[in-house]
């Protein structure tokens, strides 16, 4: 698991779920802090590009020491990625993540979803992954992360991945798999029905809704209803974060969500 980080403690949201990543099998968690060089452009008069390195530099050796401790405390591997690169967040991490499984990044919560942690940055990732992002919110009470996983479904080879993930955690956790397909027509209810007995089979306790209406509100309500701990969705991965399967549906959820969206990104192969 790869965890960027820009020192601020929304940031380290992720570290309260340490022991849910356990559970789940995560056994290195990457820390990637990236000295921001994009954000100077905006900045008038003469920067002295080296000494603003040196000086974030010494800011991360004393923070980050402490946040290995805190991995390594609950049995997991940690790496503090250096040399600490400078340049362009979206860019190191998209490279780091080359390495990992997935990313999960901390968020502060906020009402506009370009207000996510690292600004455009989370955004950026969003778009240019190939690997699945974890979106924590920074003001979310969540007592354990996979106690109840909704995932939105629409049968795209995306949801079909974003389900395979959560079947995974499930198995691991033992807890509950919650599917919602938002369809104004019945045409999949079969189709579904079908899948949530497949799904049964393998020991897993699964739950269908078909639900209608405008697909962000429906998940939402749903998890709310069902008191969800975390939501599972795809990602095209292409174009803007708009272009997200379920059009602007996962913008929204990813906005709204008083709880984790992991976004299941497209892969190398497509």
């Amino acid at each position: 698991m790869l965890l960027p980080t820009d020192l601020s403690e929304n940031s380290f949201k992720v570290l309260e779920y340490l022991g849910d990543f356990k559970k789940v099998g995560v056994e290195e968690i990457g820390v990637l802090f990236v000295i921001n060089l994009t954000k100077l452009s905006t900045v008038s008069g003469g920067i002295d590009i080296d000494h603003y390195i040196d000086e974030m530099s010494e800011k991360a050796e004393e923070v980050l020491p402490e946040v290995a401790q805190k991995i390594e405390a609950a049995g997991i591997k940690a790496e503090v990625i250096k040399p600490f690169p400078a340049g362009d967040p979206v860019v190191e991490i998209i490279k780091a993540s080359e390495n990992y499984s997935f990313i999960a990044m901390g968020s502060r919560g906020a009402s506009k979803f370009k207000k996510i942690l690292l600004g455009s940055v989370s955004e950026g990732v969003l778009h240019d992954s190939k690997v699945p992002v974890y979106i924590f919110k920074h003001d979310m009470v969540v007592n354990s992360l996979f106690d109840r996983v909704l995932v939105a479904y629409d049968f795209s080879k995306w949801a079909d991945r974003a389900l395979e993930y959560a079947k995974f955690v499930v198995k691991k956790t033992g807890g509950e798999l919650h599917i919602i397909h938002v369809s104004e027509d019945g045409d999949k209810t079969a189709d579904l029905r079908v899948m949530e007995e497949v799904i049964g089979a393998e020991g897993i306790e699964v739950h269908v809704h078909i639900e209608s209406g405008t697909p962000h509100k429906a998940i939402l309500a749903k998890r709310e209803e069902i008191n969800a701990t975390t939501i599972f969705m795809g990602s095209r991965g292409a174009g803007s974060v708009m272009t997200m399967i379920l059009g602007s549906t996962s913008e929204s959820v990813i906005r709204r969500s008083p709880v984790p969206v992991f976004v299941c990104k497209r892969g190398d192969d497509e």
